[in-house]
């Protein structure tokens, strides 16, 4: 009766997933990959949907298309979200 089972209570360790589509093999591959998380982690909240104003699509397009590596409006998604975050770094510089 001292066996562990899983149950409601326990809680399950989760596996850390990959969020993008491309599961790097070249080390060129995972250089890409690591540069598209360094961009996420200065996205902000609304950046999607200025994204997709620009490229006149619908805001979640803009997301699915960011993380689906090599797809249609990939690299769209990447130049457009550099530029924001871009311009928001030089706004911020000129006001401190």
């Amino acid at each position: 009766m001292t066996e562990i089972t899983n149950t409601v209570k326990t809680p399950i360790k989760k596996i850390a997933k990959n969020p993008f589509s491309l599961c790097p093999k070249t080390p060129e591959e995972k250089a890409y990959i690591q540069s598209l998380k360094e961009i996420l982690k200065n996205k902000r909240r609304g950046d999607w949907k200025l994204i997709a104003e620009m490229l006149n699509i619908p805001t979640k397009s803009a997301q699915s298309a960011f993380y689906r590596v090599y797809q249609k409006n990939h690299f769209e998604c990447v130049d457009a979200l550099k530029k924001i975050i871009k311009n928001r770094t030089q706004l911020l510089k000129v006001h401190d």
